[in-house]
């Protein structure tokens, strides 16, 4: 969506010749494509290292991995600010590229555009809202906390040859957004692609807009330099000391659970109440009875309303229907071969048909 939002932005220049605009809006697709390939590929990585240490999918199994995976866990704290378009990673760059160009197209809009560019600049805002939602809840229900379910084999952190493609990946991801400036400059050639400039000095990515993309890039980097200092500094202090760790306070409750934790679906509970009206939300549910309950259960699967009636039901409709002719494919070779001949008759007949149509009709029109 957001690659598309670009690629709008660039064919809307093109077409009112405004050729900064296209500059923007290309720039910002293409950088957002490699970007988008760099930082999903890592989530999916990571991902396949959780599943192969923990054989299951489902994420309220899982919980206080980071202790056991610090290395995934960090490589897909990289990943998720990244795709959350967060500074200092990639996704920041290329977000930022995409909203200067919707900012830039406000400037020279008619009065009918205008709605669609503001529009255009809420959509981007709710991409990103939502994808920190979704991967802050993510992060916390996978990595942080406690452990949800006790598994019968031991976790452990995968082998470094597996972790090494990953860190290559977040090598170009932590550069991108180091060095924006240097990759915007990579791109003058595919975008003349599209706007056909000819000239030596790129004016689009030297206004004063993308150079504060450095700077903030770099101040980013430095508070993460700042923190990181600060708590190695606190080891440092604390190597000679011991240090107790206490369970937290539990207002006076005695036997906290793994249960206690916020689930996947409690922690977006409000925003899925929002979405309400779009929603299907069945529920499994064993109501609790008695002063001492000892068993209760809560269990909600949401899905999309609209998934359901333009998707999911015409696709049932043409299995069913596709189903009827499963007896030509009934894994006798014979057979097969009789498909072969029939299409090999009917590539040559058919146009021989049409030829004695056409002649036929062509007579008749003489007639």
């Amino acid at each position: 969506g957001i690659i598309g939002i670009g690629i709008g932005i660039g064919c809307i220049g093109l077409g009112s010749n405004n050729i900064i605009l296209a500059s923007l809006g290309f720039a910002g697709a293409l950088l957002h494509t490699l970007n988008h390939a760099l930082f999903k590929s890592l989530l999916f990585y990571t991902a396949g290292n959780v599943y192969q240490a923990t054989h299951t999918l489902d994420i309220e199994k899982l919980g206080g991995l980071i202790k056991k995976m610090p290395q995934t866990a960090t490589l897909f704290l990289i990943a998720a600010l990244a795709i959350c378009g967060l500074p200092p990673f990639n996704g920041f760059i290329s977000e930022f590229i995409i909203y200067n160009g919707l900012y830039y197209w406000t400037k020279d809009t008619i009065t009918i555009s205008i709605f669609a560019c503001i529009f255009s600049i809420l959509g981007l805002v709710l991409i990103g809202g939502l994808a920190l939602l979704c991967f802050t809840k993510a992060f916390g229900i996978v990595f942080l906390g406690n452990a949800r379910h006790e598994f019968s084999h031991p976790i452990k952190e995968v082998s470094f040859f597996q972790l090494l493609p990953l860190y290559i990946i977040a090598f170009f991801i932590i550069s991108i957004g180091l060095m924006p400036q240097l990759f915007l400059n990579i791109l003058i050639k595919p975008v003349n692609l599209f706007t056909s400039i000819n000239q030596v000095a790129f004016i689009p990515f030297q206004g004063k807009a993308l150079e504060a993309l450095q700077s903030i890039s770099w101040a980013a980097w430095g508070l993460i330099a700042f923190v990181i200092f600060i708590s190695a500094l606190k080891k440092l202090l604390l190597k000679n000391r011991v240090v107790t760790s206490e369970l937290t306070w539990g207002c006076a409750y005695i036997a906290p659970t793994a249960k206690l934790q916020y689930t996947a679906s409690s922690f977006v509970r409000s925003y899925s109440k929002l979405f309400k009206p779009i929603l299907l939300l069945p529920k499994k549910e064993i109501e609790i009875e008695g002063i001492f309950p000892t068993k209760g259960h809560y269990e909600t699967h949401p899905y999309d309303k609209i998934e359901k009636w333009l998707i999911d039901e015409p696709i049932k409709v043409i299995k069913s229907f596709l189903n009827r002719f499963l007896f030509l494919q009934n894994g006798k070779l014979h057979f097969y071969i009789l498909y072969g001949i029939v299409f090999i008759i009917l590539v040559i007949c058919i146009p021989l048909v049409f030829q004695k149509i056409t002649v036929f009709i062509d007579f008749l029109k003489q007639l």
